[in-house]
């Protein structure tokens, strides 16, 4: 079979990048905050992939101004892979109408450099603490709560007229505590319930205010909602196996209170590994795999089956490819 490489591909490999082919890497190479508070948590994650047939390395990052620090998350990206680029607003030392530009040097395979800007306005009678809504990790199907203080030093009149949450599973509460003069402080009490989906999320809530004008101060929530029995990975993408040849794979199974592994099963593979004889949240399951029958692209399932309330099961994704025999 003949490959085929397009005039970008081409470049790639034998030049240096253009400032186009770079960019046209980046989902988008701007990015606004609009309105923040002093001391919230504000960054933005550009990511990018590498469409060409050798890998990338980021070699360096550097920014116009103190405001943003740039940090490297991927420094090499794999054809066909994906990288990063979080950029760091720095609201806990800097206030008011704030814009850098963040140059990423690219040296393999070829040197090339990309520009990235970002820009906000950092109130300066605003505070938050902390910085964001933190869960951590929260068990599925369970309620948590998480608060955040608001401090403002300005109009005696000052007041936070709402709380709006993007998400139905997330409420908002606002108290006033103190008011002295011009020096109010709030707090926030955010809530989770049980419709919460599993995984990790991010979001905000967005405080409204009687200012003037910069009614909207967005706080950025995350949490980590985890269900009673996890596995990594969920998908395992195997490649070509010969018939009669087995492979050895690693899953990862979690969960929040010790368990044993009671039994393993597929209808694809036969499947071989240690029975467990410990109970302990997180178990490390080395497994060796044998297709049973198929042939060209198969899909199955295999099914980790546990000693938790219910028996409970998690399932591992599949997909390999059985040569076919001339």
């Amino acid at each position: 079979m003949r490959s085929y490489l397009t005039a970008a591909m081409v470049i790639a490999v034998a030049g240096q990048l253009s400032a186009a082919q770079v960019s046209s890497m980046f989902r988008t190479t701007s990015h606004d905050f609009g309105t923040v508070a002093r001391a919230a948590k504000t960054e933005f994650r550009f990511e990018f992939e590498n469409p060409y047939p050798q890998a990338i390395h980021v070699r360096s990052v550097r920014t116009s101004c103190g405001c943003t620090t740039p940090i490297i998350e991927t420094e090499t990206v794999e054809p066909g892979g994906r990288g990063s680029i979080l950029a760091r607003f720095n609201t806990g030392t800097h206030t008011g109408a704030r814009s850098a530009t963040v140059t990423v040097s690219f040296d393999r395979p070829h040197f090339s450099e990309i520009q990235l800007h970002v820009k906000g306005y950092i109130r300066s009678d605003v505070v938050f603490n902390p910085g964001e809504v933190a869960f951590g990790t929260i068990r599925e199907g369970t309620e948590s709560t998480a608060s955040v203080d608001v401090d403002y030093a300005g109009r005696s009149d000052w007041k936070i007229a709402d709380v709006i949450s993007q998400d139905s599973f997330i409420s908002v509460k606002s108290d006033e505590i103190s008011r002295s003069g011009g020096r109010i402080k709030y707090r926030l009490t955010v809530t989770t319930n049980s419709a919460a989906p599993s995984g990790l999320f991010q979001s905000e809530v967005i405080v409204q205010t009687n200012d003037r004008n910069l009614t909207r101060i967005p706080i950025k929530v995350n949490a980590n909602i985890q269900a009673d029995v996890a596995v990594t990975p969920q998908m395992m993408a195997l490649g070509d196996i010969q018939p009669g040849d087995s492979v050895r794979q690693v899953v990862i199974v979690r969960g929040f209170q010790p368990f044993l592994i009671v039994d393993i099963k597929s209808s694809e593979f036969d499947v071989r590994y240690d029975p467990t004889t410990e109970a302990k949240p997180l178990h490390t399951l080395p497994l060796t795999l044998s297709p049973k029958n198929g042939s060209g692209e198969v899909k199955g399932k295999i099914f980790v089956k546990t000693n938790l309330p219910g028996d409970q099961v998690v399932e591992v994704g599949a997909v390999y490819n059985v040569p076919v025999t001339p």
